[in-house]
């Protein structure tokens, strides 16, 4: 029985890395980094100042910042709180508002559309070429739904917290001093929950493609406690590496593409998880309405010339699409 287990176990992990592998998830994941270089500092503004108008700019900013140093670092996270303090002090409020969900349009979304199309090619799906430009505005906007929903997230996690503060204070005081050391694990359970949940909604509904919820929760609480071991290992890379003696004024810079490109790559991998499971014992992943499917051969030509056969956008450019 465990034998079994093992076995089904092993084959799963060694096809999910050939596959992880395969799909160039080290380009995707540098591509992905970049795009947030010019994201993170606009996403920190817009959700420290929504989260701010509930509960108050200092206390979102300072758990932003408590979440920023458990994944990157103190030196990391101390890297991003000036990034997004030089932009305040460069505007007022109001003004860097403005320009934080301007550029929030045009960067934050480009981050969540790269992260659509990585996820789209590794799970073998690709929009239909027609409606292409209604395609790009609805991504848009889901994207913008994404960053909506980190910032409920955020909300949520601030509520839950302080309630868990207040409850295990009163425990400590009037049962046991040390049911305070139940927080810790609490703040785990919590903060796993929380990135299942986030990571759920980017597997459900940011790919072109129909994905049951069933595949899509054990999916995520794989990600999620891969994202939490890694992370962890993360921030201990990052903490102890000095990228300003090397790097000088861009060491920021690369403390977030390092972060970015190493957590993409957990999410690439359990992404490449959960089609492994839905095919092997979920329901399948299919092509969305909007979407086809795409299947990569690899085809031995001898000595015929690449360009054999009319290229795929010749018909549409000499305007003779159906």
């Amino acid at each position: 029985m465990f034998k079994k287990i093992f076995v089904e176990g092993w084959c799963i992990i060694k096809e999910v890395w050939f596959d992880f592998m395969d799909n160039n998830s080290f380009q995707k994941g540098a591509a992905l980094a970049y795009y947030t270089i010019f994201a993170l500092p606009p996403i920190l503004i817009i959700m420290i100042n929504t989260a701010g108008a509930v509960f108050g700019r200092e206390a979102v900013q300072g758990e932003v910042y408590t979440q920023l140093r458990e994944l990157m670092g103190s030196k990391g996270a101390s890297d991003i709180q000036e990034m997004v303090e030089s932009i305040h002090q460069s505007a007022d409020f109001t003004m860097a508002t403005v320009i934080g969900v301007f550029t929030l349009l045009v960067g934050a979304t480009g981050v969540f559309v790269s992260l659509q199309e990585s996820l789209n090619q590794i799970w073998g799906v690709k929009p239909k070429p027609k409606n292409e430009y209604l395609k790009i505005l609805l991504d848009r906007l889901l994207s913008f739904a994404m960053i909506l929903g980190i910032v409920f997230l955020l909300l949520v996690s601030l509520i839950v917290n302080a309630i868990l503060v207040v409850v295990t204070s009163y425990l400590a005081n009037k049962i046991d001093p040390s049911l305070l050391h139940l927080t810790q694990v609490t703040n785990f359970l919590v903060s796993t929950a929380v990135v299942t949940f986030l990571f759920a909604l980017i597997y459900k509904y940011l790919p072109d493609a129909k994905i049951k919820w069933k595949d899509v929760w054990v999916g995520s609480l794989v990600t999620a406690l891969l994202f939490a071991l890694g992370k962890s290992l993360i921030g201990l890379y990052l903490g102890n590496s000095d990228f300003s003696s090397i790097y000088g004024a861009a060491g920021s810079v690369i403390v977030v593409l390092v972060w970015v490109f190493y957590s993409s790559q957990i999410i690439f991998l359990g992404a490449q998880f959960t089609l492994v499971y839905a095919r092997r014992y979920g329901a399948n992943i299919y092509p969305s309405t909007y979407a086809v499917r795409v299947e990569n051969r690899e085809i031995e030509l001898g000595k015929a010339p690449l360009n054999a056969e009319p290229g795929p956008n010749e018909a549409k450019a000499k305007g003779e699409e159906d």
